[in-house]
Formats: structure tokens, sequence, C-alpha cells
């Protein structure tokens, strides 16, 4: 696809480790961002490119900032970054602690906003680089029981749109990947009970990640994979918000 060389956050599972995967086959040296030094080695070793490990916890400032002086090093500068560090919760809002909710948004939107200012500053400098923020088709609507979650993915959705015109004439590109429900860890880590949801409703991380690499490569703004997910994004749109509201409820 042409990068030189990606960073990944969230790489150690789900959709953060279909990405690095991905562009291992196409090629692309990466550098992986997580928690877990132990997983990520894991990953390396099956990997035919060139990795370096960078271990960091994005719900920090020190983290953040690692990732950031990455980012503008010009020791193999990075050419590709994909934010998809992020976590969400199932509940009522005021039964869960205010310092968990606050510890969505540091993650979800402060670090991915932070990182993609780094990359932003130093892409816009060479003229040329890619953007891939990981947004949610919960950010089409309010969704109770994920209230900060949905809202933190809104912010992403309309920040990289916003960016993504910014920058769309200094050769930067800022896309924005909106995936639906996908196999992976998150629904877990979520506390959220999906097993009554349809087979067809579901992705594969792998299909994910596929997905959005194409389309940044292809320098497209919002990227919504699978047809499910499309139909219902183009449904949602048509109906009242208090109608949107219900129905996010009830799932």
């Amino acid at each position: 696809m042409g990068w030189r060389r990606a960073v990944v956050t969230g790489a150690s599972s789900g959709i953060g480790k279909a990405m690095v995967e991905r562009l291992a086959e196409q090629g692309t040296p990466v550098v992986m961002v997580a928690r877990s030094a132990e997983r990520m080695e894991a990953l390396a070793e099956t990997l035919d490119v060139d990795s370096e490990l960078l271990p960091a916890d994005l719900g920090t400032p020190e983290g953040v900032a690692a990732v950031a002086a990455r980012l503008a090093s010009e020791d193999d500068p990075i050419d590709l970054l994909v934010n998809n560090a992020g976590f969400g919760h199932h509940g009522e809002f005021a039964e869960d602690s205010i310092e968990h909710q606050q510890a969505m948004i540091d993650l979800n939107v402060s670090a991915l906003v932070q990182l993609t200012h780094a990359a932003a500053s130093v892409m816009s400098e060479r003229a040329g680089g890619t953007i891939l923020n990981v947004s949610s088709i919960a950010a089409a609507s309010a969704a109770p029981h994920f209230a900060v979650y949905a809202a933190s993915k809104a912010f992403v959705t309309s920040f990289s749109q916003g960016v993504h015109e910014e920058l769309r004439d200094q050769g930067v590109v800022v896309s924005c990947l909106a995936p639906g429900l996908t196999r992976t860890e998150f629904q877990d880590r979520a506390a959220y009970d999906s097993s009554k949801l349809p087979d067809f409703a579901w992705q594969t991380a792998a299909e994910v990640a596929v997905a959005g690499l194409e389309g940044a490569a292809k320098g497209r703004a919002m990227i919504v994979p699978g047809a499910q997910n499309k139909l219902m994004l183009g449904s949602v749109k048509l109906l009242p918000d208090v109608v949107k509201r219900r129905i996010a409820a009830a799932m």
C-alpha cells in the first residue's frame, strides 16, 4: 500500500492486531504500541517484517508523550498512524465510577487528539502521510448504557472529518474507520452480553482491518466496512432521535 513505516496503537489484540498483520503482509514495518509487551512480543515473532515494540499506557501523559516522540522522530520516519487504542463500558452511567468514565475519555478522545496532532505536524511538513482513526458506528446515535463510549466515538468521527478537510491539500490523509460489531475482546472487556445478536451482524477483525487500510490508502474521509453497517447507518439517518435512542437502549 506504499507506506514506509506505521505506528499502530492498541496493537496487541483485536482490530489493532489485525492491522499489524495486514500491514506486515503488505511489507510495511510496524511500530506496535500497547500496554502488554508480552503480547506484542508474541505477535512480533509471527511477522515477516521489521517491527518495533513500544510498550505504553496511552491513558497516561507519559505514555502519550512516548508515542508522540516516536511519531516526531526523523529516524525511520512514520508515514502511517493507526489510532486504534480505546475501550468501552456497558452499564448505567450513574452507577459506574467517574474515574472509569474519565479514563475512557482520556484514551478514546484525548490521547487520539494528541497523537493525531503529533503525526499531522510532522506529516504536513513532509507533505505526505496518513492518519487512520478508529471510531465506531455507535457514533451515529446516542447510546444508553454505552453513553460515554458512543459520545467519545462521535467526537472521533467529527474530529477526523474536520482535520481531513484541513490537511487534504497538504498531502496528508486523515481517515475515520467506523466498524460495527466486530469479533474481538471488546465485548468481554466492556461487560456486554452480545450472545443474542445474530451472526450476520458481525465482522472479523481482519475484515475491518483490510477495509480500513484500503480506504485510507484511497484517501477516503469515512470508511464504513460491511454492507450491513452501511445499511444500518443509512437507516439510522432517517429516524428521529427519540427512536434512535430507544432502539439503542433495547439493543
